[in-house]
C-alpha cells in the first residue's frame, strides 16, 4: 500500500479521540507498524540518509498522528540509525534491525536522565564489567532514564540502545551504548522497570516514560562501545555514538514544517463554512472579517515559504561537500524557525476558531501541543540556538548565507550578527568574558530566528511561490523585530501595515487555490472543515437522554 493511500486504512479512519488512552497508545503502534511495513526503507537508506530516506520522512501522515512521528523518530532515526555502522561487527544485530524495520519490534534510545538533562557527560547509569558480561544497574533516582516510551505494550515487544558508564575494575572507561531488550510481548523485562509517565496536557498521547534498571545481567555482545579502554576525550567519544541526535533535529523540523499546511486548511475551511448574520437577511461567512482574514492569511503564507525551505533544506543535507558543523546548524536554524512560526500560527488560528479551537479533534491547538514536544526533541530550541550562534560568533561554524541579500530580512539578519559581533570584540575574554553569558546569551535565539527567516524567505522566492504570499511572509516577520526595522531600515509600523494591507487584498482572492495547492485535505480529519464531516462526526458522540420529569421550582 503506497504511503500517500494509507491515510485510508481502517487504522488511520478510526477516530482516536473516542478511544481510551490505551487504545490511543496502542493504536499509535499500530499506525507505525502499518508505515514500517508499507514504506520499503532498507538499512542502508537509514545508515546513509539516502534520498528515498528524506523523501517518506517528508510525508504529511506524520502530521495526522503525532504519535507515531515520535515513534517512528525513536525506532528508525535513534535506534535503527545507531545500529547501521554496528552490524557488521556485531551479525547478531541483523536480525533485529530486520525486525524493527517490519515494526516486529520498537526500539529506543536511552541517554538522558531525570537528573542530568542535556548534562549528557554526567550521566550516572552504571555498566560494570564482570566475568561473561556485565551489570547494568541505575545508582540512584538521579539517574533513571527519562523519557522514551519504555512502558511494554501488549504483543509489541520493545528494545533500546542504553548508554551506560563503564565501570572496569573500578574504573571509569567512559560511556558506551548497550543492547538492551526492555520488555517482551507479554511485559517487562527481568530487573528493568518502566513508569508510565501522566500524559502531556493537550498533546497525542504516547507511553512516555521513566525507566530504571536495577543489576541486569548482560552478556559481553550487548556491548556496542568501540573500546573498553580508558578514552583519550570522553565528551568526543560519547558524540560519535550519539551521531542520529542532529539527524533527529532535521527529522523532527520537517514534521512539524507540514503541520502549518493543516493548521491554514482547517482555518480557510472553517472560515470559508462558517457564516454568521448579517446587516441584512444575507448571512455571511467569517472569513469577510480582516481580523479572520490575517491569521488564515498568514498561516497560508507560512505553509507555502516552509514547504519551499524544507525542499532546499533537505537538498543542503543530502549534499556530500557540505561540513557535518553547517548541517547540524542548517539543522538548529530550521527547527527554531519552523517550530516558532507554526506554534504562532496555530495559536493565532485556534484563537479565531472560536470554541471549536480549543478541541483537539479539530487539530489545531493539538498540533500546538505536539509542536511544544517538538521543540524539547534532540535538543531544546534555546540550548542548541546558544551553542551555535556562539560558534558562528567565534568563526567555527559557517552557516549558508540568503540567496537574496538584497532583501529587508536578510539585512536584518546580517545587522543583528554585526551587533553582536561588534559587542563581543569588547570583551576581554571574548566567548568567556561574564558579559557573554549576560548580552550574547539572550541574544541566540532571536539572531538564528532572523537568519531563518530571510532563508525561508529566499528559498521561497526562488521556488516561485507567489507574491502575495512572499510580501505577506516578509511583513509579518519584520513585525517580529519592528523596532529594529524602523530605526535601521527606515521602515515604519505604519508602512509596515499598508504593505500588509496591500499583501491582503492580493492574496485573499486567491486562498481556496493556495491551500488546494497544499494537497493535505486528504489527511484532515476535523469534523469543522464541512457540514457532511461535521453531521458523521456528531453522529458518533454519546448522547444521554432519559424520561425524568422537568424539574420544578
Amino acid at each position: 500500500m503506497a504511503l500517500d493511500e494509507l491515510h485510508k486504512h481502517p487504522l488511520f479512519s478510526t477516530r482516536p479521540e473516542f478511544l481510551e488512552t490505551n487504545d490511543r497508545i496502542k493504536l499509535a503502534y499500530q499506525r507505525a507498524q502499518l508505515i514500517l511495513q508499507n514504506w520499503g526503507l532498507t538499512l542502508n537508506d537509514i545508515g546513509r540518509c539516502t534520498p528515498k530516506f528524506w523523501e517518506v520522512q517528508s510525508d504529511p501522515i506524520f502530521v495526522y498522528d503525532p504519535a507515531v512521528s515520535s515513534i517512528i523518530a525513536c525506532t528508525v532515526n535513534l535506534f535503527i540509525g545507531s545500529l547501521a555502522p554496528l552490524v557488521r561487527k556485531h551479525p547478531y544485530l541483523k536480525a533485529v534491525v530486520d525486525d524493527a524495520l517490519s515494526g516486529r519490534i520498537f526500539g529506543n534510545l536511552l541517554l538522558s536522565e531525570v537528573g542530568h538533562g542535556l548534562d549528557m557527560l554526567n550521566l550516572e547509569t552504571t555498566a560494570t564489567k564482570v566475568d561473561g558480561g556485565f551489570v547494568l544497574h541505575t545508582p540512584n533516582s538521579a539517574a533513571t532514564k527519562f523519557m522514551p516510551p519504555t512502558a511494554p505494550i501488549d504483543g509489541i515487544p520493545k528494545v533500546a540502545i542504553v548508554m551506560a558508564r563503564v565501570l572496569v575494575d573500578g574504573e571509569n572507561r567512559g560511556i558506551h551504548p548497550f543492547f538492551v531488550q526492555t520488555s517482551d510481548n507479554r511485559g517487562m523485562c527481568s530487573g528493568i522497570s518502566s513508569a508510565c509517565l501522566p500524559q502531556r496536557s493537550g498533546g497525542s498521547p504516547l507511553d512516555y516514560a521513566m525507566t530504571t534498571f536495577d543489576h541486569v545481567q548482560l552478556p559481553e555482545t550487548s556491548f556496542l562501545g568501540s573500546s573498553l579502554e580508558k578514552p583519550a576525550n570522553e565528551q568526543m567519544l560519547l558524540q560519535s555514538y550519539v551521531w542520529r541526535i542532529p539527524i533527529g533535529t532535521a527529522l523532527a523540523s520537517i514534521y512539524v514544517s507540514h503541520a502549518a499546511k493543516f493548521v491554514a486548511c482547517v482555518g480557510a475551511d472553517y472560515s470559508l463554512r462558517r457564516h454568521i448574520q448579517g446587516r441584512g437577511a444575507e448571512r455571511v461567512p467569517i472569513i469577510v472579517f480582516r481580523t479572520q482574514q490575517l491569521p488564515v492569511l498568514y498561516a497560508t503564507a507560512v505553509a507555502h515559504v516552509l514547504d519551499a525551505w524544507r525542499r532546499q533544506f533537505v537538498q543542503y543535507q543530502m549534499a556530500a561537500n557540505q561540513d557535518p558543523r553547517s548541517k547540524y546548524g542548517l539543522s538548529v536554524v530550521f527547527k527554531a524557525t519552523v517550530n516558532r512560526l507554526v506554534t504562532m500560527v496555530a495559536r493565532n488560528m485556534a484563537e479565531r476558531l472560536g470554541a471549536q479551537g480549543l478541541f483537539g479533534h479539530n487539530v489545531i491547538s493539538q498540533l500546538e501541543m505536539d509542536n511544544r514536544g517538538m521543540a524539547i526533541a534532540e535538543g531544546d530550541i534555546v540550548v542548541v540556538c546558544i551553542r551555535v550562534f556562539s560558534e558562528v560568533l567565534q568563526e567555527r561554524c559557517q552557516l549558508p548565507a540568503p540567496t537574496h541579500p538584497e532583501g529587508l530580512l536578510s539585512k536584518h539578519y546580517a545587522g543583528i550578527l554585526s551587533r553582536c559581533s561588534t559587542l563581543v570584540a569588547t570583551f576581554p575574554k571574548g566567548h568567556r568574558d561574564p558579559r557573554f553569558s549576560s548580552l550574547i546569551l539572550p541574544q541566540c535565539e532571536s539572531a538564528l530566528l532572523a537568519l531563518g527567516y530571510a532563508l525561508a524567505h529566499s528559498a521561497a522566492a526562488d521556488a516561485g511561490v507567489p507574491q502575495p504570499l512572499l510580501d505577506l511572509f516578509e511583513v509579518g516577520m519584520i513585525a517580529q523585530d519592528a523596532v529594529w526595522f524602523s530605526e535601521n531600515a527606515n521602515f515604519s509600523d505604519q508602512e509596515r501595515m499598508l504593505a500588509e494591507d496591500r499583501a491582503v487584498q492580493l492574496a485573499l482572492p486567491h486562498l481556496k487555490e493556495y491551500i488546494d495547492a497544499m494537497d493535505v485535505r486528504k489527511y484532515i480529519t476535523a469534523p469543522i472543515v464541512s457540514d457532511s464531516a461535521w453531521s458523521e462526526w456528531e453522529k458518533q458522540l454519546e448522547w444521554s437522554s432519559g424520561d425524568l420529569p422537568s424539574a420544578r421550582l
